[in-house]
């Protein structure tokens, strides 16, 4: 069942109980105690630390900066409540509990969705958004068999492999966790705004950036901790040197959690620092179902495709001798990236095979 974020947001405190105003008190004053203007994390933790508890905090700061920051939280809490979104402090019973793990924990979350799809278990699939044809296709590959059973897909709305890994764990019915570089209310990248907004939808968005927030060249991969705390198992597609995918590697093994990586050509730039990682620590991936195997779970029985709707028309399209994803989207009259998602559920069902030119072949006949 969907949570209702809005509703303590829009209650008048006097019309609420006392244990419901308190907690809504403690959250408008995390949220400003963030918003204190040249305090920054180093400095609200050593507040934090100085004075034990948020409001005692928040009472050391000058009056001046004090009341502009309450005003900031007031805006923030408006701005969720507008676009059905809540704030969750750390401690709350609805932070996601895995990222009091990290060091530096954000203080407050941004949260749009439905809160269980958090739940574990669950698996990061990152990667560069240069993809290439193959890693795009095992991104969905692998998305897809694990969102089937039962899963959670992490990642960072980014172009390429993250979103790939979404859109797949949507197609497959799955739970999917989107960690965002900018407030809940930005679109980033534009070309995943519907995407995005299914998320929103379907699944779970979550941020340290306050609505309208357009974030900078720092909050991406400061995201990438989030992901990786969310995550029993961090799965590298494909990356190139300097990745933030490699980022989120990094943060998923001092976390003790475990990293893999699935191997790519050695003379592709994009797939250079997944490669590289395979020499280091990563478990590498050879087959969909080492994933699973990583994570202790089963494949779950198969469910026969029922070939109407969007499946249908894919695998029409293949029988009109449609054989890249370019062409069978068109003759499906859908968006490549729909295609890929399909013909990619239809692949781990067993109905359709990959050449090794990308092509792609049914693999039986269905009548």
């Amino acid at each position: 069942m969907r949570n209702s974020f809005p509703s303590e947001s829009a209650a008048p405190l006097a019309s609420v109980s006392t244990e419901v105003a308190q907690r809504l008190q403690a959250r408008r004053e995390v949220i400003a105690l963030r918003q204190v203007s040249g305090l920054g994390d180093v400095g609200m933790a050593r507040l934090l630390s100085l004075h034990g508890d948020v409001t005692r905090a928040l009472q050391s700061v000058a009056r001046a900066r004090r009341d502009e920051a309450l005003q900031e939280a007031d805006r923030i809490l408006s701005d969720l409540q507008r676009i059905g979104a809540d704030a969750l402090p750390a401690g709350s019973d609805r932070y996601p509990a895995r990222l009091l793990e990290l060091p530096d924990a954000p203080p407050v979350i941004y949260a749009q969705g439905t809160l269980a799809s958090a739940y574990p278990p669950a698996v990061a699939i990152v990667g560069t958004r240069a993809a290439s044809a193959y890693g795009l296709r095992v991104a969905r590959a692998i998305a897809t068999a694990c969102a089937r059973a039962g899963v959670t897909i992490v990642s960072g709305l980014a172009r390429g492999i993250d979103g790939a890994a979404h859109e797949a764990a949507l197609a497959a019915g799955g739970r999917t966790v989107a960690v965002l570089g900018t407030g809940l209310d930005v679109h980033y990248p534009r070309s995943h705004r519907t995407l995005q907004e299914r998320i929103a939808r379907d699944g779970l968005l979550l941020t340290e950036q306050k609505p309208g927030d357009a974030g900078h060249g720092g909050t991406f991969p400061r995201r990438n901790r989030i992901i990786a705390a969310l995550a029993d198992v961090t799965v590298v597609v494909e990356a190139g040197k300097g990745s933030g995918a490699l980022i989120t590697a990094d943060h998923a093994l001092e976390l003790n959690r475990m990293v893999a990586c699935v191997p790519n050509a050695i003379d592709q730039v994009s797939s250079m620092g997944s490669n590289a990682l395979l020499k280091m620590h990563a478990e590498p991936i050879l087959a969909i179902d080492d994933v699973l195997a990583l994570l202790r779970i089963d494949r779950s029985p198969s469910i026969h495709v029922a070939l109407d709707g969007d499946a249908a028309r894919c695998w029409d399209a293949l029988q009109r001798g449609a054989r890249d994803v370019d062409q069978i989207a068109a003759v499906a009259k859908l968006r490549p990236r729909e295609a890929a998602a399909v013909l990619s559920a239809l692949e781990i069902d067993g109905l359709v095979h990959f050449g090794p030119t990308g092509q792609v072949h049914p693999s039986v006949s269905v009548s």
